[in-house]
């Protein structure tokens, strides 16, 4: 018998205030094609409309557009194993045309950190074969963020983390404000695709798809070429024209991930290694780090790109260049 394919998870996040519970809300009252499984801590931060409610049993509620929400009030892992080992003998008796669900979408907590959670999925061993991070989507406020992202650590974060940015409420800024904010997010986060959207327009699709693990989609060639000195949380790129030692790159990227694991929130790399014709590609997240071929033929030129806390570029660079 075939194992089922991983579902995919998008992870949303956002500093209080962002719009993820507008988006979530949206998410589970439209139809936009696709079932989708909402975690969210209490049934009464979405406000459900009772005419959407197809069933209910316990924490799960069914929705007639085919999304299910399921309420996590306590240890995230935990929740996402039960709601896996209840997806068929729960929701195949409410209704067992939609026991297949394609995607689930975790909002985390305005105050929270996406790393541990990506982490959890990445590590645990039931949840790895199941579950598939495909990308983390930010929402950030036009006229709050660029504050939040000098005031509070956790905002920073979660910019940080995001392939995705959604910069909302763009309607109630003004151009400077715009910009300023714009300019904000990517010296902190210059990866991420950043999408501006006004008066609550945000198409579910777009948001939805992210594919983060596809390399081919990656475009590294403008990100962070200037380090910004004056962000705690900020990005650097390293460049080589010359083959990569695999081997000393290993143990280098894997001292980085060990000594820095809870201030390098991300990192991606397209790399051009000896004695291999294909690209080799690197991801990383908070402590987990993976290092393997990619898809097509190995680049003209290396580039790797770091986003986190206190970087130290030339540090970066001496290491860096002791791989070549």
């Amino acid at each position: 018998m075939t194992a089922p394919e991983a579902l995919p998870v998008t992870l949303l996040t956002g500093f209080l205030g962002a719009g993820k519970t507008t988006l979530v809300n949206r998410i589970l009252s439209e139809q936009h094609g696709e079932r989708i499984v909402v975690i969210v801590n209490e049934f009464g931060d979405v406000g459900i409309d009772g005419g959407l409610i197809v069933a209910s049993a316990e924490r799960i509620v069914q929705l007639e557009n085919g999304c299910v929400c399921c309420t996590v009030r306590g240890d995230l892992q935990q929740g996402l194993k039960d709601l896996l080992s209840s997806r068929r003998s729960l929701l195949g008796r409410l209704r067992p045309e939609r026991t297949q669900f394609d995607r689930v979408l975790i909002e985390s907590s305005g105050l929270a950190a996406p790393g541990p959670i990506a982490q959890t999925l990445a590590i645990d061993p039931e949840l790895r074969d199941a579950l598939r991070l495909d990308g983390i989507l930010a929402l950030a406020h036009s006229v709050n963020i660029t504050r939040q992202l000098e005031e509070h650590p956790e905002a920073a974060q979660q910019v940080a983390y995001a392939d995705r940015i959604i910069l909302g409420h763009a309607d109630r800024a003004t151009p400077e404000e715009l910009e300023h904010a714009k300019g904000a997010i990517s010296a902190r986060n210059a990866l991420a695709e950043l999408l501006v959207a006004s008066h609550g327009e945000l198409p579910i699709q777009p948001l939805l798809a992210i594919g983060t693990t596809r390399d081919r989609a990656w475009d590294l060639s403008s990100s962070g070429h200037e380090h910004a000195h004056d962000a705690d949380v900020s990005c650097v790129a390293l460049r080589c024209s010359e083959p990569l030692e695999l081997a000393r790159l290993k143990i280098w990227l894997q001292f980085l991930a060990n000594r820095r694991s809870h201030e390098l929130y991300r990192m991606k790399g397209i790399l051009r290694c000896t004695g291999r014709t294909e690209r080799v590609i690197v991801q990383g997240m908070y402590e987990w780090l993976e290092l393997g071929p990619g898809e097509g033929p190995a680049p003209e030129e290396s580039a790797l790109v770091l986003i986190g806390r206190d970087l130290d570029r030339e540090e970066l660079e001496r290491g860096w260049a002791a791989c070549s």
